[in-house]
């Protein structure tokens, strides 16, 4: 299974440039702080997380590390620094197939692999695990935590995997397990009855989390107060008020879960009620309470962001199984397929009309004409009166459906929000063309990928530059023109250029005006 999701997920890694914020901050960061490692220093600086020349405070460098040494080993480019997060978050897909299998019940292992390909091929999972994001990386350490804690009723010392799931959290979004402790704990509690613990997998879990408390304990005796900003400013803080821009409440993950769990989305409805008829077994009150406890944890937060939702995904999977298994096994509730016989039709419909237009549209087609084609020929086999045509049913759908996946990944196009910006490459490849010590200014808003691409810090302000400097801007500053030789700038319709500035004091007054 780990196998075919990276068959499905590593295509096309490197074909879009970095994405601010996110890939573009945790790319600068993972650089920084892999350049300070130093197995032989003494002061311990090399495990602490840097962002140029300051410390990092607002994440663990549990990510930042893997990263780094990737771009070390395969070179400074996109491929290499999406490489890592995208393999781990890859494991999230046979993490949640040994979860359900752990859970049983009637047809637990049809179940499980159903859950694990609904993951798989549901799109936001598998775009925001390609990319070099902490997300896709905390679904995965969070379903090894729920999977080792499940397997050490049978097996105690499985509670070290736990253990290290708890770990893993600690080392991405260290505030975020108190919630899934608190999850794990409430849900079997409520299970007691149908499974049972040693005290030996509490101590396997211990072991387990050590390493990540070691950190923190040291992060605190080595930077101070200053290392609670993660824990409360970047923290706690996001569910009592909104950090930055980060606003949305509730309605962010809800729109999201709506828009991107297509077409699995039909079987949530019938999920639920299964799971709630088998509410008195430890799959129903698993499957239950993890949407509930997930739900919980992310749907409060007043600083949402797209991405928040990930950590839905695997209960939506579960769930969706549920119904999934049902529709193929008693050939009920046949609406389910008639829709999404529908929808294929429609896609198909509209990928005709766009090959047949004289307009240029910024859809990648062949997946729309994969996606539909899967939909259209799995959904008429999914109405059929034996169960057999509804698996070839299902394997439709799933070549179809997989298929739209890498022709998108191909077309370039799967990371659409890079459209809301310029590409900052060009004017980066010039910034490396410039001396070591020259002072690169950029005029508007930051851009942490124009720091990365161009390997250098990029300053926001001219109050401490005493000599010559350069400026990114789409206007030329006063004083200030562009320079033939590093003549580079960005596509579109008012482009970003680099500017030589000489050094004045009218210059410097002029650039402290603009502040």
């Amino acid at each position: 299974m780990w196998l075919l999701t990276l068959f499905l997920w590593l295509p096309g890694l490197g074909n879009q440039p970095l994405r601010d914020w996110d890939e573009g901050r945790v790319a600068s960061v993972a650089r920084s702080t892999i350049s300070r490692w130093d197995w032989g220093s003494a002061g311990g600086d090399w495990l602490l997380a840097w962002k140029w020349d300051e410390a990092y405070l607002n994440k663990p460098p549990g990510l930042h590390w893997l990263i780094g040494a990737s771009t070390q080993f395969f070179g400074n480019n996109e491929w290499a620094v999406r490489l890592m997060p995208c393999l781990i978050a890859s494991l999230a897909i046979p993490l949640l197939l040994l979860l359900r299998r752990q859970l049983g019940g009637h047809g637990a292992e049809n179940k499980a692999m159903l859950a694990a390909l609904i993951l798989m091929t549901v799109m936001p999972m598998a775009r925001h695990g390609r990319l070099a994001m902490l997300d896709g990386s905390l679904v995965t350490s969070v379903l090894l935590l729920w999977t080792g804690w499940l397997s050490s009723r049978s097996t105690p010392w499985h509670g070290l995997l736990a253990g290290l799931g708890a770990t893993g959290i600690l080392m991405l979004k260290a505030p975020a397990l108190v919630g899934f402790v608190l999850i794990t704990a409430g849900i079997s509690v409520l299970d007691r009855r149908q499974s049972h613990w040693r005290a030996t997998s509490l101590l396997w879990v211990c072991a387990g989390i050590s390493p990540g408390v070691a950190w923190h304990i040291w992060h605190l005796a080595q930077r101070g107060s200053s290392a609670l900003v993660m824990w409360g400013g970047q923290g706690f803080s996001r569910v009592a008020g909104v950090v930055g821009d980060s606003t949305g409440a509730f309605i962010m993950p809800i729109t999201e879960v709506l828009e991107g769990g297509w077409p699995w989305l039909l079987l949530l409805p019938l999920g639920i009620r299964l799971a709630w008829q088998q509410r008195s077994d430890s799959a129903g009150r698993w499957e239950l309470g993890l949407m509930m406890g997930s739900s919980a944890l992310v749907l409060p937060l007043r600083s949402q962001l797209p991405w928040y939702s990930h950590l839905l995904w695997p209960a939506i999977a579960l769930l969706c199984a549920e119904g999934l298994h049902h529709v193929l096994v008693s050939g009920r509730p046949r609406w389910i397929g008639k829709i999404w016989l529908l929808i294929g039709a429609v896609l198909l419909l509209a990928s005709l009309i766009m090959f047949l237009s004289s307009q240029s549209i910024a859809v990648p087609r062949l997946a729309v004409v994969c996606a539909g084609s899967g939909l259209l020929l799995g959904g008429q086999q999914l109405i059929q009166a034996t169960q057999q045509q509804r698996w070839r049913g299902l394997i439709t759908l799933l070549i179809g459906w997989g298929s739209a996946l890498l022709a998108l990944w191909h077309s370039q196009l799967w990371l659409w929000e890079l459209n809301e910006s310029w590409d900052p490459r060009p004017v980066a490849n010039a910034i490396r063309e410039l001396p070591a010590d020259a002072e690169v200014v950029l005029d508007g808003p930051t851009r942490p990928s124009m720091g990365w691409y161009a390997n250098r810090k990029m300053l926001q302000d001219t109050n401490k530059i005493q000599g010559e400097y350069w400026v990114v801007s789409q206007q030329a500053p006063k004083g200030c023109a562009v320079d033939g030789a590093q003549l580079k700038s960005s596509q579109g319709k008012a482009p970003w250029q680099l500017w030589y500035c000489p050094f004045s004091p009218e210059n410097i007054e002029e650039g402290h005006e603009g502040q």
